[in-house]
C-alpha cells in the first residue's frame, strides 16, 4: 500500500492486526513480572551470598519460550486459520528444481554452494536459488530443450537419405515468398511456434512478409501482450485498419518498431530508462520483478517510481503514466525477450520451409519426436494426406517401430504393390492448403522428393515400446513374417498387444481376415508358451514345468490350428474404430468421411468450403480435436473441428458453453450449427447449437459411432482442456 501523504509504500495490512493479535512481524509481548523480578533480570543473572562468605551460587531460570508470532491458543478456528495464512503469506509455495539449469565453476561445486542429492540417480543439485547464484555472481546457464530441434534434425537426415541433398538450413534465405504466403494463409499444422489456432487466426491479419514480421508474430501471442491490451491494436495498425499512435511523445522511439504497443522486454526496460528515469540496474530489476512469483508485489514498490518519474516528462498527464504503467505491469504474466523471440521466429521459419518442400520427411520428424507440438498424431497426418502426400499404414511386414519414409513413385504412377493403400490422396483444393508450384518445387528440390510417402511406424500401436523396438526391427530385417505364429514365435509380444496389432491392420499382409486371426490368436500364443486353454501343459518328462524344448515349444510341431467358424468381416466403421482406439489414426480416411454422404443430406458444408461462402447460418459436422478454454477469454471456449478437407475454428460464449458443454464433454464427433463470420480472410463459426454428430446421421442413414473415436477426442480434451 502507499501512504497517500507521505508517498511510501506501507507493507499490507495483516491477518492477525486486523484481530488485534500479534503476528509473526511482530516481536513476542514480554511476558509479566513482579518488580523483583524485574529487578533480578536487571542485575546479574549468578548470584552469591555476601562477601566473605561461602554460599553456593544459583542460576536464575530462563523465562519460558515464546511461540513465534505468539500463541493461537485463545483463537478461535477462524481467527486461527486467518492466522496461520498471514504467517505464511510470502512464503515459497514449494521447492523445484530447474530440470535444464546447471552452474559452471572452476573450482569443484562443493567447495562453493552446499549441495544436496537430487531424486535422479548420480545427480546433486544446488541448494541455493537463482537470486542467491545471481547474488554470488556464479554462471548459470539454462538449456531449453524442444522437440522441434529434434524433429527438424530427422527431417534433414531424411532428405540426405531420400533425396541425396545436403540441406544446410544456416544458409537458407530469409525471404522465400512461397513460405510466407504458406504462413499468411494460415497453413501451419506442425509449424513451430505457429501452429495454434490463435496463431492461425492471427497469422493472415498480420500477412507476415519478412523475418522482422515473423517476429513479432511469435512474441504477440503471449499472455502478457494479450492482458496489456496490445494484440488487437497491433493488429488494426498492421491492417491500415487505425493510425499509429503513442499514449505519448517520449514513446514513438521506443515503440516505433512495434507501431505503438509493447511487445519486448527490451521495451519495458527502455521505457523505464528513458520515460520513467530508471537507471539500467534499476530497470534490469524492473525486468526481473515482472517475470517472478513476486512480481506482482514488487511492481506494487516500484509503481510510484515509475509514475513520478514519468510525469517528469513534458505533457505527461497522471491518466497517461498510470496507464502506461498498467501496460507495463500486463507483462508479470509473460514478456518475450526480443532475441528469444527472434531465435524462435528463425526456428518457425525454417521448419515452415520444410513443411512446404519436404512434407512426408518432416511429418517422420514430426512423429518420432512426439509428444511435442500442439496437435495429436491424428491432425498431423490428416493435414500432410490434405497436401497430396501417402500414408501408409502399419504393417509388420513393412514397418520398423519409427515412422519412416517409404518410396511410392512420383504422382501419375501405379502404387508399389503392398503399399496398404487403393490410391494417393487428392490435394484438397482450399485457400487454406498451399501446394507449391512446379517451377518453385524444381527451384529448391530435385525431382525425387515428391515420390516419397510415410509408413507408419510399430511405436504408435498402444502397448509396444522401446524396450520392443530393437528386437522388432531385428526381426524385420531377417526377413517377412509369413503367419500369425511365426509372428508369436518371432516377437515374444503379449496376447494382448498382439490382438491390437491384428485390429490395428498390421497383419492384413497375410491376406487372411481379422477375426479369422483373432480367433486363432489364444491358441497359437498358448501352445507358444506351453498352454492350452489357457492352461500350462505338464506331464511333459523332465521339461515339465519349465519352457524347454518339449513344454514350452509346442510351434515346433506345427500343428494346424483349429478351424474357424464362417465369422462376418468387420465393418468399415468397426475397422476405422479400431484404428483410432489402437493407433489414435487411420491411414486410409479420416473418420468425419464415412459420415459425409449422411451430412450433405443433413445440408452440412465440408470445412474447406466455409473461405468461399458468405457469412450467414452454416452447418458442419466434425471430430474435435482441441478444446481450449483459456483464462484470458472470460469464459469462452474454443473448439478445433476437424474433417477430411480441413479445420475450422468453433467459438462457444459463455452462455452457450454452459448450455452444450454437457454435449461436448460426451462426444468426440459433433454436428455444428451457427453463424459463420467472417473477417478478412479468417473464417470462424459461433456455435448456435451443438448435437451429436452419429445420433443425428442416424435418421439420415449414417453409419454407426466408431467406438475408438470417442476415445481419441476425450484424450485430447484431457490433454489440452
Amino acid at each position: 500500500m502507499i501512504d497517500p501523504e507521505s508517498g511510501q509504500v506501507e507493507p499490507p495490512p495483516r491477518a492477525a492486526d486486523r484481530l488485534g493479535r500479534p503476528s509473526r512481524w511482530d516481536p513476542p509481548p514480554d511476558p509479566p513480572r513482579s518488580e523483583a523480578k524485574l529487578r533480578d533480570a536487571i542485575g546479574p543473572r549468578i548470584r552469591g551470598g555476601s562477601a566473605g562468605q561461602s554460599s553456593v551460587a544459583r542460576i536464575e531460570p530462563e523465562s519460558p519460550p515464546q511461540a513465534l508470532g505468539g500463541s493461537t491458543r485463545d483463537m478461535s478456528h477462524w481467527e486461527r486459520w486467518l492466522e496461520f495464512c498471514a504467517r505464511i503469506d510470502g512464503f515459497p509455495r514449494h521447492l523445484s528444481i530447474h530440470s535444464g539449469g546447471m552452474l559452471v565453476t572452476a573450482a569443484p561445486l562443493i567447495d562453493i554452494a552446499p549441495i544436496e542429492r537430487a531424486t535422479m540417480v548420480d545427480r546433486v543439485v544446488v541448494q541455493f536459488d537463482k537470486r542467491d547464484i545471481e547474488t554470488l555472481k556464479l554462471i548459470k546457464l539454462d538449456l531449453l530443450g524442444l522437440g522441434m530441434l529434434a524433429a527438424m534434425d530427422e527431417t534433414l537426415q531424411l532428405i540426405e537419405h531420400d533425396c541425396a541433398v545436403c540441406l544446410d538450413l544456416d544458409r537458407l534465405p530469409e525471404e522465400v515468398p512461397e513460405v510466407f504466403e504458406m504462413l499468411q494463409a494460415a497453413d501451419t499444422v506442425g509449424v513451430f511456434q505457429v501452429e495454434s489456432r490463435a496463431q492461425m487466426q492471427t497469422l493472415p491479419k498480420s500477412r507476415p512478409q519478412s523475418l522482422d514480421d515473423l517476429v513479432v508474430e511469435v512474441a504477440i501471442i503471449r499472455p502478457g501482450p494479450i492482458q496489456g491490451n496490445a494484440v488487437h491494436p497491433y493488429l488494426r495498425r498492421k491492417q491500415g485498419l487505425e493510425p499509429v499512435t503513442y499514449l505519448h511523445p517520449s514513446l514513438e522511439p521506443v515503440l516505433r518498431d512495434s507501431m505503438g504497443v509493447i511487445l519486448y522486454q527490451e521495451q519495458v526496460m527502455r521505457i523505464a530508462i528513458e520515460v520513467a528515469g530508471f537507471s539500467p540496474a534499476d530497470s534490469d530489476g524492473f525486468r526481473r520483478a515482472m517475470g517472478t512469483w513476486r512480481s506482482t508485489r514488487e511492481m506494487e514498490k516500484l509503481h510510484r517510481r515509475f509514475v513520478d518519474g514519468a510525469l517528469r516528462q513534458p505533457g505527461m498527464e497522471e491518466a497517461t503514466a498510470e496507464e502506461l504503467f498498467r501496460q507495463v505491469a500486463a507483462f508479470a504474466s509473460f514478456g518475450f525477450a526480443k532475441s528469444h523471440a527472434a531465435a524462435f521466429a528463425r526456428t518457425a521459419y525454417e521448419s515452415a520451409f520444410l513443411k512446404l518442400f519436404y512434407p512426408a520427411q518432416f511429418l517422420v520428424g514430426l512423429i518420432n519426436a512426439q509428444p511435442m507440438g500442439f496437435y495429436p498424431v491424428e491432425v498431423l497426418v490428416n493435414d500432410t494426406k490434405r497436401h497430396g502426400v501417402s500414408v501408409l499404414p502399419v504393417d509388420l511386414n513393412a514397418s520398423s517401430y519409427k515412422t519412416t519414409t517409404e518410396w511410392v513413385g512420383r504422382p501419375g504412377e501405379p502404387l508399389p504393390e503392398g503399399a496398404g493403400i487403393d490410391a494417393r490422396p487428392e490435394p484438397v483444393v482450399s485457400s487454406a492448403c498451399v501446394l507449391p508450384s512446379e517451377d518453385v518445387r524444381r527451384r529448391w528440390t530435385p525431382e525425387v522428393a515428391d515420390g516419397w510417402g510415410v509408413r507408419l511406424g510399430l511405436g504408435l500401436v498402444k502397448g509396444i515400446g522401446e524396450e520392443h523396438e530393437a528386437r522388432l526391427d531385428r526381426e524385420l530385417a531377417r526377413g517377412p513374417y509369413r503367419d500369425l505364429a511365426d509372428v508369436v514365435e518371432r516377437t515374444g509380444l503379449p496376447e494382448e498387444v498382439l490382438e491390437r496389432l491384428i485390429r490395428s491392420g498390421a497383419m492384413d499382409s497375410f491376406g487372411r481376415p481379422r477375426r479369422e486371426l483373432l480367433w486363432q490368436l489364444r491358441e497359437v500364443a498358448g501352445a507358444s508358451r506351453g498352454r492350452v486353454d489357457g492352461r500350462a501343459l505338464r506331464g511333459l518328462g523332465r521339461a515339465a514345468g519349465k519352457r524347454g524344448a518339449a513344454a514350452g515349444r509346442p510351434l515346433d510341431l506345427r500343428l494346424p490350428a483349429t478351424d474357424v467358424p464362417d465369422l462376418p468381416a468387420i465393418t468399415e466403421s468397426e475397422r476405422i474404430g479400431d484404428a483410432y482406439a489402437v493407433l489414435g489414426v487411420d491411414a486410409r480416411r479420416q473418420v468425419v468421411g464415412l459420415f459425409r454422404p449422411a451430412l450433405d443430406r443433413l445440408g452440412a458444408v465440408p470445412n474447406a468450403a466455409l473461405a468461399d461462402l458468405r457469412p450467414g447460418h452454416v452447418r458442419v459436422g466434425g471430430l474435435v480435436v482441441t478444446r481450449q478454454h483459456p483464462m484470458t477469454a472470460k469464459g469462452t471456449v474454443f473448439l478445433a473441428l476437424e474433417d477430411e478437407t480441413g479445420m475450422v475454428n468453433v467459438t462457444l460464449w459463455p452462455d452457450v458453453w454452459e448450455r452444450l458443454r454437457g454435449v461436448v464433454r460426451r462426444h468426440a464427433l459433433l454436428l455444428v450449427d451457427g453463424q459463420l463470420q467472417r473477417e478478412g480472410s479468417v473464417v470462424n463459426l459461433v456455435a448456435d447449437a451443438v448435437r451429436a454428430l452419429p445420433e443425428m446421421t442416424a435418421t439420415a442413414g449414417g453409419p454407426d459411432q466408431p467406438g475408438g473415436v470417442r476415445q481419441l477426442g476425450h484424450a485430447g480434451m484431457r490433454r489440452l482442456g
